[in-house]
């Protein structure tokens, strides 16, 4: 009986150590003792030296099979700021192949070195590391710096910011035009007289405003404008634009959501604040669901700056999903009614 135990116990296990064996690998490596490959590249550095803030940097490197068996690259991994356009998979013995990486120099400044890894089935070097090096320079600069930051920006009011553009190296150029980057942008630029200009920069100088419009929508801003130049490695001269438009009346939270209310438990409910600007007086006329089962009660809190308004369940509302949208009439000529979403689950 034992013995016949410990063959069905055999037969019970060995389908579970058939599914736990691993994967077969993506490349077969060498059998001992066979050919093996030997992966070899020369040239493991690409220096581009100075190159113009902004350029794109295309980097391509010989991979050589020096082995007796064919040399298979399994991965090539890039870091960041760094991307591999395509590599070749296999080389045979005693042929050659490439790794080509790109790096865009738009989000950097200086000195900058990017590794790509190589992965591959050389039993010697399995992993090596390839390099791209370049000193990125702006020959046009932005200053006070290449990114402006619209803050605290209501709707329904201009605001705008200026920048100087100035030749890194002191050669001749000008501003030819402007690309707002889908922003809501009015830009305008002109060349600056020597009154204007920064003392210590020899050169010509540009001022450059951007301007976000009183009627420019309310939401994120998050562009980058493309400022035209005649320099030979600047044509195009990027400045980032980040912020938001917001609304002059706000309702926080956007909207009002009681969540799960027992039947027989106390009235759940929501509370709204309601913001304006100061120097300016904001009159709710009005408040209502259009769902029966809501009620709405505003509170003043700073006479036409702020309000509470609180949502709440009528008694006896039945149970299930209840939906509704709350109506805010106003006396603001940009926001006259303001709608938010009201939910609940009655239980």
């Amino acid at each position: 009986m034992k013995f016949r135990a410990l063959i069905l116990g055999a037969f019970l296990v060995a389908p579970v150590m058939v599914l736990a064996q691993p994967a077969t690998p993506s490349a077969e490596p060498p059998k001992p003792g066979g050919p093996l490959p030997t992966i070899d590249i020369v040239e493991k550095v690409k220096d581009f030296g100075v190159v113009a803030k902004g350029e794109k940097l295309h980097a391509e490197f010989v991979v050589r099979n020096t082995g007796q068996a064919p040399l298979e690259i399994t991965q090539v991994r890039p870091t960041c700021g760094c991307t591999v356009a395509d590599f070749d998979r296999s080389i045979a013995p005693g042929t050659t192949g490439k790794i080509r990486a790109e790096v865009d120099t738009a989000a950097f400044s200086g000195p900058i070195a990017k590794a790509v890894l190589v992965f591959s089935n050389d039993p010697q070097t399995p992993q090596l590391n390839l390099v791209i090096k370049a000193e990125v320079r702006s020959f046009v600069e932005v200053l006070p710096r290449a990114l402006i930051l619209f803050k605290n920006l209501l709707s329904g009011e201009a605001a705008t910011e200026k920048v100087t553009l100035v030749s890194a190296d002191g050669s001749d150029f000008t501003v030819t035009g402007a690309d707002a980057g889908g922003g809501p942008y009015k830009i305008e630029y002109r060349a600056l007289p020597e009154s204007e200009r920064i003392p210590e920069r020899k050169g010509p100088q540009w001022g450059v405003t951007i301007t976000v419009p009183a009627d420019a929508p309310e939401g994120m801003l998050n562009h980058r404008i493309l400022i035209k130049t005649t320099a030979a490695k600047a044509t195009e001269v990027p400045i980032n634009v980040t912020g938001a438009v917001r609304p002059i009346v706000q309702i926080i939270p956007a909207q009002a959501n009681l969540g799960r209310v027992k039947s027989d438990a106390p009235v759940g409910s929501n509370v709204l604040l309601v913001n304006n600007r100061q120097g300016s007086q904001l009159e709710i006329t009005e408040t209502a669901v259009d769902n029966q089962n809501f009620k709405v009660e505003v509170i003043p809190l700073q006479a036409g700056q702020r309000f509470q308004i609180a949502i709440s369940l009528q008694v006896g509302a039945p149970k299930g999903a209840q939906k509704g949208t709350l109506r805010i009439t106003t006396n603001d000529p940009l926001r006259k009614v303001i709608e938010v979403p009201v939910t609940a689950q009655v239980e």
